[in-house]
């Protein structure tokens, strides 16, 4: 049949696989009954920079560079919209995140990239400039400056906030419908990825920024919660100052905020493919980690919460729906988006299971203001094999079963002279992807603990 006509890849960023995948099931119709539904996938990274950098090269990150210590996706490593440049696709970014911009050199290769905040009009601006300035010194610096004219001279970073205040998931789907309309009418096929925000903290339950408590004590509480979560104070206090009920209350608001957006999501799949020549897929960067073993911030740990996405495919041969339970790692749809358009790639794919595309994630650790305590500083990576995870932390290795939805089993210490990759009955070239996998990845952690004495 040929290349799709357009590419769209939509991403809810920070979407749990337990939120979309309740007990009635995630409840998109069009998706499931049309898509191979992937429910064992996992992203790379815990947060957007390393798991979206991973998505556009296929590469792990200690690969491609862009971690929380680095922060960087490497200048001399070809992206996916660099790569479909080449056989004639317009690429186009609609994000509602700024980490998916120029700031980290994600949205290298795109011939534009739309910023939800430059083309959405803010609900409540001021609340949206007193809430930046009360967490971040810098911001509120510049946003209590006398001269300071309301929205015409405020910074990005404050703009970008109107994200974290609203729901916007309909505006960005009507700018990518708007480009896609515009440039097939001329001919011209589209990679498109869309950047959606309702699912990343603090979760849209509305469509304007809402508490969940309706009691003032209760709101209070929340503000509370919310206050710890985005100032990350969990890695610079030695006793944590959110319970574990604090962090169900957020696993719960970002249930509703998919409830509030997957109608929305399957409706625009729908359009963009029933009829239509197009790829499309949709699925979550990462998922978000709060609460897991007792965690409460998502850069620097690598658990189920974290790590597993829910992932859609649906592609433009309108093959029949599937759903796929072997273990593997979502970075691997860059490979098979490239081998839909028709460019060549190495060996590597979701669709079946093979020696090297299982689950490997990876974090490195997150200096928060140069307070992160000692004991938050290392960096981890893990791989999934069969029912368990493996876990190479600061040189030691621990082990935990795969999470149940809503539960995540805490790593337990093996003993010291346990290795999982000669303890296993791996096959011999899944133990050589694997050895080779951590060789680099402790080379590329050490020199990052370095650089940062």
């Amino acid at each position: 049949m040929g290349k799709p006509k357009n590419v769209i890849l939509i991403v809810a960023d920070s979407l749990r696989f337990d939120s979309a995948y309740q007990h009635e099931g995630p409840q998109v119709p069009y998706l499931e009954q049309n898509a191979v539904q992937f429910t064992n996938a996992r992203s790379t990274g815990c947060w957007t920079l390393p798991a979206t950098s991973s998505m556009f090269t296929g590469l792990l990150p200690h690969q491609h560079g862009a971690t929380s210590q680095s922060r960087w996706l490497k200048d001399e490593i070809p992206s996916l919209p660099e790569k479909l440049k080449t056989v004639g696709y317009h690429t186009v970014q609609v994000s509602a995140n700024i980490v998916t911009t120029d700031i980290f050199n994600v949205s290298k290769g795109f011939d534009e990239v739309h910023r939800t905040w430059d083309f959405t009009k803010s609900k409540h601006q001021w609340l949206l400039r007193l809430a930046l300035a009360a967490n971040r010194p810098r911001i509120r610096k510049m946003v209590l400056k006398p001269n300071d004219q309301v929205f015409e001279k405020i910074s990005e970073d404050i703009r970008q906030g109107i994200i974290w205040a609203q729901k916007t998931s309909q505006d960005s789907f009507n700018k990518a419908r708007q480009i896609i309309t515009e440039n097939n009418a001329k001919g011209q096929g589209v990679f498109m990825f869309i950047n959606l925000m309702e699912s990343h903290y603090p979760y849209h339950i509305a469509d304007k920024f809402k508490l969940m408590n309706r009691s003032l004590s209760g709101k209070i509480h929340e503000w509370h919660i919310l206050y710890h979560l985005l100032s990350q104070t969990f890695l610079k206090r030695e006793k944590p100052a959110l319970t574990q009920h604090d962090l169900n209350l957020m696993h719960e608001k970002q249930k509703l905020a998919w409830k509030l957006i997957k109608d929305e999501i399957d409706s625009f799949c729908k359009e963009m493919h029933d009829g239509q020549d197009n790829l499309v897929i949709f699925c979550s960067d990462h998922g978000e980690n709060f609460g897991d073993q007792g965690w409460q911030y998502h850069f620097s740990n690598v658990t189920d919460g974290g790590n597993r996405v829910p992932l859609f495919w649906l592609d433009h041969e309108h093959g029949k729906a599937e759903t796929k339970t072997y273990n593997v790692g979502a970075r691997f749809m860059h490979h098979d988006i490239l081998r839909s358009c028709g460019v060549e790639v190495e060996e590597g794919t979701l669709m079946k299971e093979t020696e090297n595309n299982l689950p490997v994630l990876q974090s490195y650790w997150y200096d928060n203001e140069g307070k992160t305590l000692p004991q938050f500083k290392y960096n981890q990576m893990a791989f999934i094999e069969g029912d368990k995870r493996f876990v190479l932390r600061a040189g030691e290795w621990m082990y935990a079963p795969v999470g149940e939805l809503g539960r995540e089993p805490t790593f337990e210490y093996v003993q010291k002279e346990f290795n999982p990759l000669e303890e296993l009955c791996l096959t011999p070239d899944r133990k050589k992807y694997l050895e080779q996998s951590i060789k680099e990845f402790s080379v590329f952690s050490e020199k990052i603990m370095n650089k940062g004495k």
